[in-house]
């Protein structure tokens, strides 16, 4: 009785320990199971980093043909039968680089090149705030987007990513292989070709008409002056008292 007691309790230990063998083998990964896991996590990882940034490049089409010709010329290159004029959209951008600052949100530099004396392509890069922002930071150039426009002021087929490759190295300038040139650039020439277009245009107003007298001090601002009271002016002079006149006029405004 004794001998059959001992075998049952027994075979219940052993059954107890095979289940709670298999249990544990249930909860636990194999080496092999582990290593498996491990990798289609880290795939599943990487292609959701990969998938939180857009190509870069796509959105080329922010950027709009600009009003460049309304801009200013600060660099010009010639190589061989090439030729280059950059402009810049505002004097405010040259005068920010200038006072040591950054180039200012709505920036446009416009590459306008000739071979040959032929107008051969337009290239653009624009700064907007935020633009930049769907890019890896790896990948993007601050919040510059660039387009290429044909001759005819059309987008072109172009791999814009090369843009992105060519200006990365000049990260200290802003992303600009000109800002030495911009750096140096002559404002005063910008305002005295101002004045002198404002003067031309003046000068250049038909006067040979108009009926101009000098008028006595004493009764300058009166309303009863007659042609008694003035005297003739010369056409040499006239043209410089309106010239004078208009210049004001135009100033004001």
């Amino acid at each position: 009785m004794k001998i059959r007691l001992i075998l049952s309790l027994g075979l219940l230990l052993c059954l107890i320990l095979t289940a709670c063998s298999n249990d544990d083998t249930d909860t636990m990964d194999t080496p092999q199971q582990t290593d498996t896991m491990d990798n289609s996590q880290q795939e599943e990882n990487s292609s959701g980093a990969s998938g939180e940034y857009a190509e870069i490049g796509s959105g080329a089409n922010l950027v709009q043909f600009p009003d460049f010709e309304k801009g200013i010329v600060f660099a010009t290159y010639d190589r061989g039968d090439i030729h280059e004029n950059i402009y810049v959209n505002s004097k405010e951008a040259i005068e920010a680089v200038q006072n040591g600052e950054e180039l200012p949100n709505g920036t446009v530099i416009t590459l306008e090149g000739y071979k040959d004396g032929e107008i051969e392509h337009y290239l653009v890069m624009e700064k907007r705030t935020g633009w930049g922002s769907k890019y890896s930071p790896k990948e993007r150039n601050g919040d510059w987007e660039y387009q290429h426009f044909t001759p005819d002021r059309e987008v072109a087929e172009d791999d814009i990513g090369r843009c992105f490759s060519c200006h990365a190295n000049q990260e200290r300038d802003d992303f600009m292989n000109s800002m030495d040139q911009m750096k140096e650039f002559n404002l005063e020439e910008v305002a005295q070709s101002e004045n002198s277009s404002t003067e031309t245009s003046i000068a250049a107003m038909p006067t040979e008409d108009w009926m101009v007298s000098e008028i006595p001090a004493h009764l300058n601002g009166s309303e009863g002056v007659s042609n008694e009271e003035s005297r003739s002016i010369g056409e040499k002079e006239k043209a410089g008292i309106l010239q004078d006149v208009l210049l004001k006029m135009y100033l004001r405004q």
